[in-house]
């Protein structure tokens, strides 16, 4: 009975040593377990921490480049106002120079000129004298002709002492202007070449 009982007690100490190094196992598993995936979230944070700084400093790598360029379209577009200014003013310094040079072309014998201005609309408003109503016919139908005068119009011609007094309206085509250095730097440019190509076949 003794016995019995002894070897019993023995039976339920080995048993519950066994659970307890089981359950001693399983706790070192999850402890493992848990202390791998801690050092994994961290080495994934110190990771991304990097990658963030990395992504910030190209910001403000694009965010300075961006600045340049934003001064640099300001210069541009800066020098191309004032390159088209001086090129207006140019325009118009050759505008008057133009305009005289077509009237003395086109001025008749017998006639002459007293004013030259534009009105409020700018138009051209001529006013003269001549010795014959034909010299002021003449001087009407060459402005017409020449091409450079649109919009002619011919006033009232009243008789004075010298003979006839006139005015003739208009608008000068100043757009020819531009068109004709155009075509001078187009004859220029294409200068060159014909030389390049008659000297070559020279040669040959």
């Amino acid at each position: 009975m003794a016995a019995t009982r002894s070897s019993r007690v023995g039976g339920e100490g080995a048993g519950g040593t066994l659970q307890n190094l089981v359950l001693a196992a399983l706790l070192i598993a999850v402890l493992v377990g848990f202390g791998g995936f801690f050092f994994w979230v961290k080495s994934r944070v110190t990771r991304l921490e990097k990658d963030i700084r990395t992504a910030d400093a190209e910001l403000a790598r694009l965010a300075e480049i961006h600045k340049k360029m934003d001064e640099y379209t300001k210069q541009k577009d800066l020098l191309e106002r004032k390159v088209n200014l001086i090129t207006q003013l140019k325009k118009n310094q050759q505008v008057p120079v133009h305009l005289l040079d077509q009237i003395s072309r086109n001025l008749p014998d017998f006639l002459w000129l007293e004013n030259l201005r534009q009105d409020p609309n700018n138009h051209l408003v001529i006013t003269g004298k001549a010795t014959t109503y034909n010299a002021v016919a003449d001087f009407y139908n060459r402005l017409i002709q020449s091409g450079w005068f649109l919009n002619v119009t011919q006033g009232r011609v009243n008789e004075v002492p010298e003979g006839v007094s006139f005015t003739i309206t208009g608008d000068f085509a100043a757009s020819k202007i531009q068109e004709g250095d155009a075509a001078t730097s187009t004859a220029a440019g294409a200068t060159p070449g014909a030389g390049a190509t008659s000297e070559g076949q020279g040669h040959s």
